[in-house]
């Protein structure tokens, strides 16, 4: 094996140039094929599957409801009367310029609305009425009756209202049909709900609410993200413009995903660059350079990339989470060239070096690579993701710091050797220090006993990243009568979709 290896030395050496533009064009088409790779954000990726909860998923998948973003308007007036109308009418001009990203807009009953639903109780009347409301009939043709009806419309229609009743008036002079929109009101949707101004508004008139239906699934962040980017640019400039009148939140699957998605991003740009500068850190102060560093993250580097371009042909979606293993690759990839540099030092033979270290790092590397491929076999897409990326990745780096660190490292012979804190930790003799040895003794025991009693969170809800303002959002939610299983939210949203008990018409 290690005699492959001297030989690519010894023809990289004789055309470097070669060689580094070689190098240069791979690591192009890498990061070409790389910025193509189409990323999954979706955190539920990391859930096990099996055929019962992949059913679950499909069917989850299929309720609108659960894509669906529920806006709250909340009154911060000290009046108990103060309509909330204003800002919401003002919201919903606000997001009228994103039609692309809303499929629809429920909350507010308009006219057209209530007209085709006094339209269908006034068709199919006698199906809503019973006995009482015969005998309440006979009483309304009664001349009095008839007279005091008539009076009351005669009212009706002087007020500014009657661009409204003058419709019903003709359709329905006695008021009739009345008798069987009240049976749609006994059907006791919710008592904690009204409308207001031909929105939704809780009982005491404190909270109105809205339903955004996105165009996009919650799950397609990459198209969301811009959408709830908007959309917390409008909620801050009218929470400003209605400060101390009203304020706006909102809460659902789509703004949790988003969220999700951008902490995912956010978590492994952090712990890839902390991992990074601590030990460039390390490796700086240890090598009293910068160059050598550099070296030790050049095969890590191309490795990963090499990895990117491998995936982009094998896999069609990969998860993000799967590269969340960034900072652990790192410690564990850079090892190898820092094998290498530490027998080069002592030993300036490059043909004895590759007899020496070949073997060992490529069997270490494998050793690792098929710890991770056992994720492989795992049910969750996610962490199937993560093995397959860090096997290909710990492979790769063992073979290109076997190929980069040799040709760039070249050993000086120090005058004095210089001690640091790193060369003392790594001479001493543990071994020969008893009371350590008895001390990690009495640990390990310890922790045999101790294992059992470690706690494990089951709630899979805790996957979820939830900001502190979404999780203020779903608490005012919870205080609404518990609105996400709320009967009368479904009926509302079916009932603004189509038209009112269609199928009973059939």
């Amino acid at each position: 094996m290690h005699r492959f290896f001297i030989f690519l030395y010894y023809l990289i050496s004789k055309n470097k140039l070669l060689s580094v533009l070689f190098a240069a064009g791979i690591a192009l088409i890498c990061l070409f094929f790389a910025s193509k790779i189409n990323f999954e954000e979706d955190i539920n990726q990391i859930i096990p599957k099996n055929e019962k909860s992949d059913l679950t998923a499909k069917v989850l998948k299929q309720l609108n409801f659960s894509d669906k973003i529920i806006v709250i308007i909340e009154n911060k007036s000290k009046e108990d009367n103060f309509q909330l109308s204003e800002t919401a009418d003002t919201f919903l001009q606000k997001i009228e310029p994103l039609q692309k990203y809303i499929g629809s807009v429920q909350g507010k009953v308009n006219d057209n609305e209530i007209s085709e639903t006094f339209d269908f109780v006034n068709q199919n009347l006698p199906l809503f009425l019973d006995k009482n409301d015969y005998k309440e009939i006979a009483r309304k043709l009664n001349k009095d009756s008839i007279a005091r009806q008539v009076e009351n419309n005669y009212i009706s229609l002087a007020s500014p209202t009657s661009l409204v009743t003058k419709e019903f008036i003709k359709k329905d002079p006695l008021g009739i049909t009345f008798l069987g929109i009240k049976k749609l009101n006994a059907l006791n949707i919710s008592k904690d709900f009204k409308l207001e101004n031909s929105y939704i508004v809780t009982k005491d008139g404190k909270n109105l609410l809205l339903f955004l239906d996105p165009k996009n699934k919650s799950n397609d962040t990459k198209h969301n993200e811009a959408f709830i980017n908007k959309l917390n640019e409008i909620k801050d400039n009218l929470n400003k413009q209605f400060k101390g009148k009203t304020e706006i939140s909102y809460f659902g699957s789509p703004v949790i995903a988003v969220a999700n998605a951008q902490q995912i991003k956010k978590d492994i740009q952090n712990t890839v660059m902390i991992s990074m500068t601590v030990l460039l850190i390390l490796l700086i102060y240890y090598f009293r350079n910068f160059f050598t560093p550099i070296i030790v993250f050049l095969p890590t580097v191309f490795s990963v990339l090499l990895a990117l371009l491998i995936l982009y042909f094998i896999k069609d979606k990969i998860s993000a989470i799967s590269l969340s293993v960034g900072a652990i690759l790192i410690g564990i990839t850079i090892d190898y060239a820092l094998h290498i540099l530490t027998h080069y030092k002592h030993n300036n033979n490059i043909e004895e070096l590759y007899k020496e270290i070949t073997q060992p790092i490529i069997l270490s590397s494998a050793t690792t690579a098929v710890s991770f491929l056992c994720l492989v076999f795992v049910r969750s897409e996610a962490l199937k993701d993560l093995g397959l990326f860090a096997a290909i990745t710990v492979i790769l780096s063992s073979v290109t710091a076997l190929i980069i660190v040799p040709q760039l490292y070249h050993p000086k012979k120090e005058k004095k050797a210089n001690t640091n804190f790193i060369d003392k930790i790594g001479s001493y003799p543990y071994e020969k220090n008893k009371p350590l040895i008895i001390g990690c003794s009495v640990i390990i025991i310890a922790c045999l006993f101790g294992f059992r009693h470690v706690g494990f969170n089951e709630d899979i809800g805790d996957l979820n990243y939830i900001p502190k303002d979404l999780k203020i959002s779903e608490a005012k939610l919870q205080k609404l009568s518990d609105i996400t299983s709320n009967p009368f939210i479904r009926f509302h949203m079916e009932i603004l979709r189509k038209k009112p008990f269609q199928k009973i018409q059939h």
